[in-house]
């Protein structure tokens, strides 16, 4: 009896599956490819398909554009978006509202931003939008310091995504395959565009937050104790050439589209600095030769708030004694749009020479005041 339970197990045993076999190295290397193919894949697929930077194709699934990252955005942007204008300039139009400019001159805007708005930059940003679209008008904000510095693109020198701003689509690996794109990027456009009341037209603006107010810019402002001696007013003449070079290359090159160029309203404060500094003249120097070479060309006007005493000697509309709050924004294209502050051919000095009397008389006129409140801050180094 014993004998046939144990042949019966023996024979049972036989019929019991073995320990599994490893797979062998070709399998499990076949195998990882595959699965690291199909996460990649679908990676890649994800960043495609919801293209925060609106690399390939503007917003999908009725999704609004979610623009925040200029950097980032603006080559996107203006190869992908449906537009026949552009808002050109620096940190101070990015809070502007694309809508004003499309209600005041019948039109759909794009913005093409860069913090300090060089001139190099911005004309490869309107190239871009040239080769993409018909672009039929140019808003186009001049900043003294884009007047002064160097006629380069800055783009690869301060960091840019390259891999955004070429049209090599081989680095865009570098998109297509990043971990911040995937796992940040998508799902705050998503959240972000379905944001009850979130505004599309107010791209890039960085107001929301902000202390405009006379307490808030003064706090910013570092005075210079002392005041120097006026420098040489052609100590930029060779960057200012430069930089209306490209500017009229810009403008010669594109004789169907139409271009208004207006200089900032920046806040007295920082008049009282080029003149404490002795750039002051240096400065208008660059804009009165600046108007001079643009108001030559019959597709373009040139607008100027400098002298808008109104406004920079109320402190309440800056954060700083630059930036200023989107009301002026609105305000400045309701003016353009109405045809005052216009620089006329033949007027430029004229205008200059205002800005000029303006900066010179805000000393006894309102600073002075400040001062002998002790509200300045002084630069002690």
């Amino acid at each position: 009896m014993l004998a046939k339970k144990e042949d019966k197990l023996n024979s049972a045993g036989k019929n019991l599956p073995g320990p599994a076999k490893p797979l062998a190295p070709r399998s499990f290397f076949r195998l990882v490819f595959y699965t690291a193919f199909f996460v990649l894949a679908v990676c890649g697929i994800l960043v495609f398909v919801f293209d925060p930077f609106y690399h390939y194709h503007a917003p999908w699934f009725k999704l609004k554009a979610v623009l925040n990252e200029k950097e980032y955005q603006v080559p996107g942007t203006l190869r992908n978006f449906e537009y026949d204008a552009v808002l050109a300039g620096s940190s101070v139009v990015e809070c502007a509202d694309n809508k004003d400019f499309d209600n005041a001159y019948g039109c759909t805007v794009i913005k093409a931003v860069r913090s300090y708005g060089g001139t190099a930059d911005l004309c490869w940003f309107l190239e871009e939008a040239h080769r993409s679209r018909e672009v039929l008008q140019i808003f186009y904000n001049i900043d003294p310091s884009a007047l002064s510095g160097d006629a380069v693109t800055t783009f690869k020198s301060v960091g840019c995504p390259m891999y955004l701003y070429d049209r090599n689509p081989f680095n865009d690996v570098k998109y297509l395959f990043n971990r911040d794109v995937l796992f940040k990027r998508i799902p705050y456009e998503i959240a972000r565009s379905r944001t009850p009341g979130y505004d599309v037209n107010k791209s890039y603006s960085w107001a929301e937050g902000k202390d405009f107010s006379e307490n808030a810019v003064l706090e910013h402002y570092m005075r210079t104790p002392s005041v120097a001696r006026m420098q040489a007013e052609n100590m930029w003449d060779a960057q200012c050439s430069a930089n209306i070079a490209l500017l009229e290359e810009e403008i010669s090159s594109h004789p169907e589209t139409y271009y208004r160029f207006f200089f900032p309203p920046y806040s007295m404060l920082w008049w009282d600095n080029s003149i404490r500094t002795g750039e002051r003249d240096a400065v208008l120097r660059n804009e009165r030769r600046t108007m001079e070479a643009l108001t030559m060309y019959q597709n373009v006007e040139v607008y100027c708030f400098q002298g808008a005493e109104s406004v920079i000697c109320d402190l309440n509309n800056y954060m700083d004694t630059i930036h200023f709050d989107p009301s002026v924004n609105a305000w400045m294209v309701k003016e353009m749009a109405a045809g005052r502050w216009r620089v006329h051919p033949g007027d430029e000095e004229a205008v200059v020479g205002s800005v000029r009397r303006l900066t010179d008389s805000l000393q006894e006129r309102y600073l002075k005041q400040i001062g002998e409140a002790g509200r300045f801050v002084y630069d002690i180094k």
